[in-house]
């Protein structure tokens, strides 16, 4: 440990802004579980306003480009989260990486103006914590080389190997193997993600996403008598987390018999096609749509439902599943990589990818044995395995071990 009380500083690829309230949620709220449960630490997140539309110049739209340049201020900003938290933010203009890479080198420029601005109130930054490789891990990277300060990856992107970090050829391409060989510590999310990335030559632990139980946890709901079983589902609705799969097995269950319930939540390119198949489909009584949600009604959702699913194609760990299993909630997930891991014979079931009738067998066969599982047991199993008191002192020790001359 150092003399002074650690620092970390973490630069995320993605976090929630105005236009994008849940873009990166997940990484603001872990490291406020972490900074609660450890107050010693302190911990600085940069921004370079990499989710706010006022910053994001889109190809083919100059004249709202222009206005954005001309209106929009660069003037550093931050603010307080925690008492040992806070966020520093330097507005930067970005756009397609096929172009000067999107404005990477200003964009660490931004990031080394956020490092200062941090180091200026709490002391020198002992480790760098760059969530995705890309852009983060690159941005950190290069950090690195300039302040000699050691840095660590958590990916979370998928399938690994994604299209950004990739040549031509289909390999990792050369500043990426640079950022994963130099990084003192990279983090898998779940073992399969890290299997993945183990295929290519990335050294790699597993840490995986946790949150905080103290938030996430059952509620003193009491199931209203004849009220239809309920399933909740949260997602950005796109192809890939199969709404379309789970709209098709409501129908065949609810023509089974089946008086159930499904409130879905989140918005995103797929959903007017979903909401009109569901209507083709006869099934609008039995399907809610709840749009974009805010992170109270998010648990609430959790905490009220009876179960929950998301068919999804890919998941590297599928946080929501953990957060339904905090909440006492038995699930239902694809055979999709991480959450393989994370669904046991206690607390769900595990179906095929993009087939319907095998996620209707899995909901008939929840619904019909739903007695059996014990949602005392589940939330116990997600207390030793994905809480902040089971996750935060790897993460620490991670820290620690990043700080030793020649971690890497």
């Amino acid at each position: 440990m150092p003399a002074h009380p650690m620092n970390i500083f973490i630069i995320p690829s993605w976090f929630p802004s105005d236009d994008h309230p849940v873009s990166g949620v997940m990484i603001k709220e872990q490291t406020e579980a972490f900074c609660k449960y450890y107050p010693e630490v302190n911990i600085g997140i940069s921004n370079w306003a990499q989710q706010d539309e006022r910053y994001l110049l889109w190809s083919k739209d100059h004249f709202k480009n222009l206005k954005k340049v001309i209106t929009s201020s660069t003037f550093s900003y931050a603010y307080q989260l925690l008492p040992n938290l806070k966020v520093y933010c330097k507005p930067t203009f970005t756009w397609s990486k096929k172009i000067k890479a999107g404005n990477i080198k200003n964009v660490i420029k931004a990031n080394l103006n956020n490092l200062t601005a941090f180091e200026a109130e709490y002391g020198p930054v002992d480790v760098i914590h760059a969530h995705a490789a890309f852009p983060a891990g690159r941005i950190a990277m290069e950090i690195s080389n300039k302040r000699d300060v050691p840095y660590c990856i958590t990916e979370h992107m998928g399938p690994f190997p994604f299209p950004e970090i990739l040549a031509k050829q289909g390999n990792l391409n050369k500043v990426y193997k640079q950022v994963y060989k130099y990084a003192a510590a990279n983090i898998a999310v779940s073992p399969y993600q890290a299997s993945l990335m183990k295929r290519v030559g990335i050294n790699t632990r597993v840490i995986p996403n946790f949150i905080n139980e103290s938030v996430f946890k059952p509620s003193d709901y009491k199931v209203k008598p004849n009220r239809k079983f309920t399933f909740f589902s949260l997602s950005y609705i796109a192809p890939n987390k199969g709404t379309e799969i789970l709209i098709q097995a409501a129908k065949a269950v609810i023509d089974d018999g089946y008086d159930i319930e499904f409130r879905i939540g989140g918005e995103g390119p797929f959903s007017a096609y979903c909401k009109d198949l569901t209507e083709q489909l006869g099934i609008e009584n039995n399907i809610l749509w709840l749009g974009d949600i805010n992170r109270d009604s998010v648990l609430s959702e959790f905490q009220n439902c009876d179960a929950f699913v998301l068919p999804s194609q890919y998941e590297s760990m599928g946080i929501v599943y953990v957060e339904a299993i905090a909440c006492g909630k038995p699930i239902i997930s694809t055979k999709c990589g991480g959450p393989e891991t994370t669904v046991t014979k206690q607390n769900g079931l595990l179906s095929d990818k993009n087939d319907s009738r095998d996620l209707a067998r899995a909901i008939k066969h929840l619904v019909d044995r739903y007695g059996c599982y014990d949602s005392a047991e589940i939330r116990n199993d997600f207390l030793r395995r994905f809480s902040t008191q089971a996750v935060a002192p790897k993460l620490l020790s991670m820290y620690e071990e990043c700080m030793q001359p020649n971690s890497n």
